[in-house]
């Protein structure tokens, strides 16, 4: 028999009739194409912002599936294409409603929303078609059906991209067309946006509630799931079933790795229940009988140590919101425990269903991912400043670093950064005493005219949170959460950056002026009035020394890093207000404060400072960084 490849027309015909019965999962297709096109394009830029360019590809990735699920359910429920159309209007108007609720930019939490709406509206295509009782061996074959379809997509349009990537690279080499790389990406997305669409949109059956009979396992899959995924699976149960033992020998709190091992054990151990359950009654497969009935029993204890594990954290650091989702799935797994456990007929519907509503239910709302763990996160650090007494009629003060211990300010710190990092700035509103809805409107006014680079959001969020930790005075802890307590306490260093407000060097009363060597180990050597000037003999930043004839002059850098740690109180007024201070001092002080002056054998020499860092420990003291600055030498008649 000979291969014929297909015709155009035929799959013109093909495509049509696939957009033709999911026209509304072709049409978000194409937006979420276009965006994902425009957002990778380096000049692109028409009347849409990249704001509008990314909410509109979130918008998309929810409406497609949402559309699909409710294309299915018309399936499932057998309604005329009338009816069908008003329920797929209202569909894509939730979906397209999301293109003004989803602002990222401004809150950072709807990127949570986001990926956990993208996640329910995946499961809601698994069980749309199948919301009625029984048919679970036909919601079995139709997942199963969906699954290696997006399987054989994938694998397609990988082959379909490397190969028009390796034609891309040919033409533009070989022939010398000097072809726009940029274009190779586009040609990706086109790919994995349209050509995966409509390939797995077009694999997806018509009629789905006769599919009772399963008929012939997948020999593949049976393989997978027999000889890599149970294993795989018992090998993690073996692992955390060891571990449980050695908690409860050593009688110790788990640690935090347990979780991911734990989920990891679930997730593959639920997946591997699905794909065998059509074999679990069949002759021959009585160890899938045995696997499926201990599953959940061996779950139980593991669930009980996760609950441990994840309290532990919460007991010590509040709830964040990866902490909620792990207390949330371990619920579920407890539900599923008691469901497949204890009801008769129970169905394997359940998963994908119970965890649909779950992840809608904490999606908005008071009970919701972002609301709880704001609500402990903010109430953890107002507790950390009520107890250094930094609270005033419910509002918090600014840190005195010197009074504070260490670990504390860091605990603070992290805290904050947790809080800023994961949402909006109004969030703090509640904990600070100045309205932050004008003051981040003020400091949007200073970025713009203080900075001569294009306003985006991700920079100004920085110069934002810097605001916060320099009105806090909390600068720079946030970067030692890896320490230990003890480490903190005596290792924990203040960063000194000190700059001149002057410019402009005022040579009056001198005779010549000498620019220091940048480098410490840098020897140079200069002859003025008859005497040689040498430098170079000072391997540390700790001092300048300046040799002119027989005369010595050793300027102690650390000295004057003393004098101004001293005067830190007395030098507010000339803090950098464009950074955050806490652990991060900047400073730009007059000339005259970093002035340094020695006479020797009618020689006058004053050494200028005009920047210079350093940092200070508790165990190590003053250690100088780097140095620039100026000498000025008088001889004296």
């Amino acid at each position: 028999m000979a291969f014929k490849l297909p015709s155009i027309n035929r799959l013109f015909n093909y495509v049509v009739s696939t957009i033709k019965r999911f026209p509304f999962e072709f049409l978000f297709a194409l937006a979420g194409t276009w965006s994902a096109v425009s957002l990778s394009s380096s000049y692109l830029y028409g009347y849409v912002t990249d704001q509008w360019y990314a909410r509109t590809l979130m918008m998309a990735a929810i409406g497609m599936p949402l559309s699909l699920a409710v294309s299915l359910y018309k399936i499932h429920k057998g309604w005329p294409d009338s009816r069908l159309r008003s329920l797929r209007y209202i569909a894509a108007g939730a979906a397209v409603s999301f293109l003004f609720i989803f602002k990222p930019e401004v809150y950072p939490q709807h990127y949570i929303h986001f990926a956990l709406l993208f996640i329910a509206m995946h499961l809601l295509v698994s069980f749309a078609a199948f919301t009625g009782k029984g048919n679970t061996l036909a919601f079995w074959h139709f997942n199963k059906t969906i699954f290696i379809r997006l399987l054989t997509g994938l694998l397609y349009s990988l082959v379909l991209g490397a190969g028009l990537s390796a034609a891309f690279g040919v033409v533009d080499n070989i022939f010398g067309v000097n072809l726009n790389w940029n274009y190779l990406r586009y040609i990706w997305i086109l790919i994995f946006g349209l050509f995966n669409t409509l390939f797995f949109l077009a694999g997806i059956p018509e009629q789905m509630q006769n599919a009772d009979a399963v008929g012939n396992y997948p020999k593949g899959l049976k393989f997978f799931s027999q000889y890599i995924l149970i294993p795989l699976a018992s090998i993690y149960l073996a692992i955390l079933l060891a571990y449980e033992v050695k908690i409860l020998v050593e009688w110790t709190l788990p640690k935090g790795l347990v979780s991911a091992l734990i989920l990891g054990y679930a997730g593959l151990g639920l997946l591997a229940m699905l794909l065998v359950y059509p074999l679990r009654d069949q002759e021959g497969n009585g160890w899938i009988r045995v696997y499926s009935r201990y599953f959940y029993m061996f779950l139980l204890p593991l669930v009980v140590l996760l609950i441990l594990a994840v309290t532990k954290r919460i007991d010590s650091y509040g709830i964040t919101q990866y902490r909620y989702f792990l207390i949330v799935l371990a619920a579920w797994l407890l539900f599923l425990i008691g469901y497949f456990l204890f009801y008769k007929k129970a169905t394997i519907k359940a998963i994908p269903i119970s965890l649909f509503l779950i992840i809608m239910l904490i999606i908005y709302g008071p009970q919701s991912a972002t609301t709880v763990s704001l609500n402990s996160q903010r109430a953890i650090l107002l507790n950390l400043f009520a107890r250094e007494k930094l609270v005033k009629q419910g509002k918090l003060m600014p840190v005195d670093e010197r009074k504070v211990k260490p670990y504390t300010a860091v605990r603070m710190a992290s805290t904050l950064d947790y809080i800023l990092k994961r949402y909006d700035f109004q969030a703090l509103q509640p904990l600070l005493g100045i309205n932050l809805e004008q003051q981040e409107n003020t400091l949007r006014k200073s970025w713009q005219n203080n900075t001569n680079i294009v306003f985006d959001e991700d920079s100004f969020k920085i110069y934002r949170t810097n605001w916060v930790q320099s009105y806090l005075k909390l600068g720079g802890y946030e970067y030692r959460q890896q320490y230990s307590e003890e480490q903190l306490e005596n290792e924990l260093n203040t960063n000194y950056y000190i700059h001149t407000k002057e410019a402009l060097l005022n040579l009056k009363g001198y005779d010549y002026m000498l620019v220091k060597e940048t480098y410490a180990d840098t020897v140079s050597i200069d002859t003025v009035s008859g005497y040689l000037i040498r430098q170079g003999d000072s391997f540390e930043y700790d001092s300048m020394i300046l040799n002119i004839g027989k005369n010595k002059f050793n300027f102690l850098v650390t000295d004057l890093a003393k004098q101004i740690m001293k005067q830190t109180e007395n030098l507010k007024p000339y803090e950098d207000q464009s950074t955050p201070q806490g652990l991060d001092k900047r400073y730009l002080l007059p000339q005259k404060m970093l002035r340094l002056s020695q006479t020797k054998s009618g020689i006058t020499v004053m050494a200028q400072v005009q920047e210079m860092s350093f940092d200070y420990t508790k165990k190590y003291g003053v250690r100088v960084n780097s140095v620039r600055a100026y000498y000025f030498i008088k001889f004296n008649k």
